[in-house]
């Protein structure tokens, strides 16, 4: 009688095939519920339910699968109808970063004028960093394509026995550097709205000294953060502020 040998490698594909398609038809099924929701919220919306769309909107905000700039305009809007400045602000910024825009930049910088909010005029930082959220994967992208072919380069001079100049390694190791850092900006850069009037302490800490005040609806530059505490730049100084008294932008 002949025997079969089982291969042991069999199972754990087939294991690896289903656990595939279980997780391909929960994503789906979680994307089909997101969409029902977010019909929900249009209806309401449209029979001018504000109230009722924009909790819902909030609540499927954050989801990746959603259409976000779509949400943040009618959050801005609804917001706006309301008297709610600071959260139509809020939402129509973070529409803004994800598609600059100058008629929304202006439809921004009017309702901060009007309200006395700062932090959204066209300052050179503001600029900088808003163009720098922009094109951070295509400045990404290039750089470390720069990296590889600058690689290939030394590995060539390597395999041909040339020399490789110290200022070349010098410039290499510079490189890294850059690039390390590069990478690492957008976990500590973030901008935020005030969500109500709050203090700015000398350290992280809710015993530090108060070294001023911002009222609801102002906007801030965040550089960092130490526990519960973001690190800002107020005042041309470095001061931290509450996290939960913030709504930080996407």
């Amino acid at each position: 009688m002949q025997n079969y040998e089982i291969n042991p490698t069999m199972p754990r594909l087939f294991l690896k095939l289903l656990l595939f398609f279980l997780l391909f038809f929960f994503q789906i099924a979680d994307s089909k519920a997101q969409n029902d929701v977010a019909k929900k919220a249009d209806s309401l919306f449209s029979a001018k339910k504000y109230s009722e769309a924009a909790n819902i909107y909030e609540l499927i905000f954050k989801d990746n699968q959603v259409n976000k700039p779509n949400i943040s305009l009618k959050l801005a809007y609804i917001y706006e109808s309301l008297g709610d400045f600071p959260k139509a602000i809020y939402y129509l910024n973070n529409y803004y970063n994800l598609n600059p825009d100058d008629e929304v930049f202006e439809k921004m910088n009017k309702m901060a004028l009007e309200n006395k909010f700062t932090g959204f005029e066209r300052s050179d930082l503001n600029f900088i960093l808003v163009l720098y959220q922009q094109f951070y994967i295509f400045i990404l992208y290039s750089v470390i394509l720069i990296g590889i072919f600058i690689l290939i380069i030394l590995f060539r001079k390597k395999i041909y026995n040339k020399k490789i100049l110290r200022r070349h390694l010098i410039l290499v190791g510079l490189f890294i550097v850059f690039l390390l850092v590069f990478i690492n900006v957008p976990n500590t850069y973030q901008s935020a709205i005030i969500n109500k009037s709050t203090y700015f302490r000398e350290y992280p800490s809710s015993g530090s000294p108060i070294i001023g005040s911002i009222e609801k609806g102002n906007k801030i530059n965040i550089f960092g953060q130490e526990d519960i505490w973001l690190k800002v730049l107020w005042n041309r100084k470095i001061v931290y502020i509450h996290k939960n008294d913030t709504w930080i932008l996407n």
